[in-house]
């Protein structure tokens, strides 16, 4: 260091200093090239006192720099610092303030420690300022929005000053419109929000705010929208998980009697006090239901949000006093019924028990359940949608009766026809395990006309289905060129078909309807349906009864991607013609992975075609 007086004594040192520089003796700091020094060490920072210059030399350019913008940033903190404790003019505190942010976010250290710096001065001034006029707070506002995004996590004081504003202050418009890019930081990194609460609270009262804009109802899609991203994917897999932690502890807050939050205590223990503040934030159960229901589901719109949230809402993690809300409840139904809908499978699941013993919306909007928002009509308009959707139908009607027998049967005393339909099917599909329950199910739908008139039809099926399947008749029948399923059912209802096996409709003109004869036939194992208007109905029910087919020739058929899923039920299933049909890659790997005896197919002019060997040969059972 060269150090000169304004006597004109000069001296030169190295090392450590013998006595420490007071950043507030300073009056100026420069950078300076000293053209006396050799050319390779002449940068050197310049310190100007009342008395003299100390000249700090660097070994080079950079090291010029850091030290230079290392103390400007310190001399920065120090003459805010003077200023604030000066002062207790509302309009010069914020004025401070965002000269301290904008310094902040212009300067050169990319150093944690300079936001460190300025957010904890920032937070010990918000602790010792009691009130200020909306004005000056809107001006605070607006100059620590930009702090909100720059540290991770945010001090409890700058959110919880930050929340105040957003649930309940003057200028909550204009927090909204400041504090947006803070909280898409926030949503869009890995938060641990249980153990910063407090910025889980901000985000909960920055999306309440949002919603409760008259001015702009638009505002919170648009939000949700903007952090979802345009495509049709989110390009950050924190945001939804991070929404969902939001949502449900807004929930739990407004209807949990015992939910409190510990507040300050980080930045208070950084300060040196051991004050720790408890407080209550219950919020009114109608705004947060409202805001949040809409929130949630705006995100069931986007297609790939709905499959991680399936999972996530499957287990109800709600409290009771929630689920005994009527627009809670109401709300809920609308993202059900998107789960209902969905075309994959894993996101319909999510509609019953994760396993035996544990509750499942299905079961909450029965209408034997305390939680049915309704007389049935919302049981009954999801279970519709989940029949139209589901690709085996038999195993759905088998997961209603375990869930939901008792609100079938209950929907039939009532006299409505759909259900006393459904409870008919699951008696006549055998899908009812235990004695008794059968039994009463069956003597619900006796105690209804049209259930009678459902009984008798049955017994008639029943009686056909038993001559049909009397041991006698052919191992194999060909039907010719050109026959309709008219003619297959006159065929199969001349006589028993016990003992056939192998049956070829190729080149027929049967469709999808003819699959109800063909399902009587309980030894059948071979089938050819080639260059037939066999389609995607007809094959789920094959895939529901005949379990015992080996070999299955669907080459030039009408089967698309949603049919042939449900051939994954046909275990025994070793041989499978799909050439020239409607198969993608995706569901080839799927049928390849559940079928196990697979040994031999044909995906030739498909689109599997191009990702998998087109043509494995086994055992071949395409032609009778």
């Amino acid at each position: 260091a060269v150090v000169s007086t304004q006597s004109g004594h000069y001296g030169r040192g190295y090392g450590i200093f013998s006595m420490p520089i007071f950043l507030d003796l300073i009056q100026h700091i420069d950078v300076v090239t000293v053209s006396t020094w050799e050319p390779a060490i002449n940068s050197a920072v310049q310190l100007r006192f009342t008395d003299g210059i100390v000249l700090l030399q660097a070994n080079g350019p950079y090291e010029r720099d850091q030290w230079f913008h290392s103390l400007l940033w310190k001399f920065s903190i120090l003459n805010s610092k003077k200023a604030l404790k000066m002062t207790s003019c509302p309009e010069i505190i914020a004025k401070e303030l965002k000269s301290l942010v904008n310094i902040a976010l212009k300067s050169q250290l990319h150093d944690p420690q300079v936001w460190t710096d300025c957010l904890v001065l920032i937070s010990d001034q918000l602790n010792h300022t009691n009130s200020l006029p909306p004005n000056a707070l809107e001006e605070i506002i607006e100059a620590l929005g930009p702090a909100l995004g720059q540290l991770n996590p945010p001090t409890p004081e700058l959110c919880d000053f930050f929340s105040r504003y957003c649930r309940d202050g003057p200028c909550a418009a204009t927090a909204v419109v400041v504090f947006a890019p803070g909280v898409h930081a926030i949503l869009k990194h890995n938060v641990d929000f249980g153990k910063y609460t407090y910025i889980r609270t901000f985000a909960r009262d920055f999306i309440i705010a949002l919603a409760s804009q008259d001015a702009c109802p638009e505002s919170l899609p648009c939000f949700v929208h903007t952090m979802h991203s345009p495509g049709a994917r989110c390009p950050h897999p924190r945001v939804l998980p991070n929404l969902m932690a939001v949502f449900l502890a807004a929930i739990w807050s407004a209807f949990d009697t015992k939910c409190s939050y510990r507040r300050n205590s980080s930045v208070n223990l950084l300060l040196g006090s051991n004050r720790t503040e408890i407080t209550n934030n219950k919020l009114p159960k109608e705004k947060v239901t409202s805001c949040f229901m809409k929130m949630v589901e705006l995100c069931a719109t986007h297609e790939d949000w709905v499959k991680e949230m399936a999972p996530l809402l499957q287990p109800i993690p709600f409290p009771d006093e929630a689920m005994k809300y009527p627009p809670f409840v109401r709300g809920m139904v609308n993202v059900l019924k998107r789960f209902a809908s969905d075309q994959r499978p894993e996101v319909r699941e999510c509609m019953f028990p994760m396993r035996e013993g544990k509750e499942s919306w299905i079961q909450l909007i029965a209408p034997d359940h305390n939680c049915c928002p309704d007389n049935g009509e919302t049981f009954c308009a999801i279970v519709r949608i989940l029949l139209d959707r589901a690709a085996v139908r038999r195993k759905l009607i088998r997961q209603l009766a375990y869930s939901c027998l008792d609100a079938f049967r209950l929907m039939v005393i009532r006299g409505d026809e759909f259900f006393v339909r459904m409870l008919s099917e699951m008696i006549e599909s055998d899908v009812i395990e235990d004695k008794d329950q059968k039994e009463q199910a069956l003597s619900t739908l006796r105690s209804n006309p049209d259930g009678e008139r459902f009984y008798r039809a049955m017994c008639d099926r029943q009686a056909a289905l038993c001559n049909l399947a009397q041991l006698g008749g052919p191992t194999k029948l060909a039907m010719p060129a050109h026959s309709t399923d008219a003619d297959v059912e006159k065929v199969l209802s001349s006589g028993p078909f016990g003992n056939l096996e192998k049956l070829s409709l190729a080149f027929t003109c049967v469709t999808s309807d003819c699959a109800r004869h063909l399902v009587k036939l309980p030894n059948l194992q071979h089938l050819n349906l080639w260059c037939t208007q066999f389609g995607d109905t007809g094959l789920c029910l094959l895939a529901e009864h005949c379990h015992r087919l080996k070999s299955l020739n669907l080459c030039e058929t009408l089967v698309t991607d949603e049919g042939l899923l449900a051939l994954t039920e046909l275990k025994t299933l070793n041989s499978l013609n799909l050439n020239s049909t409607k198969l993608s890659a995706q569901v080839f790997e799927e049928l390849i992975n559940k079928l196990p005896s697979l040994a031999s197919y044909d995906i030739r002019y498909t689109e599997a075609c191009a990702h998998h060997t087109p043509f494995m040969k086994g055992e071949e059972h395409f032609r009778v």
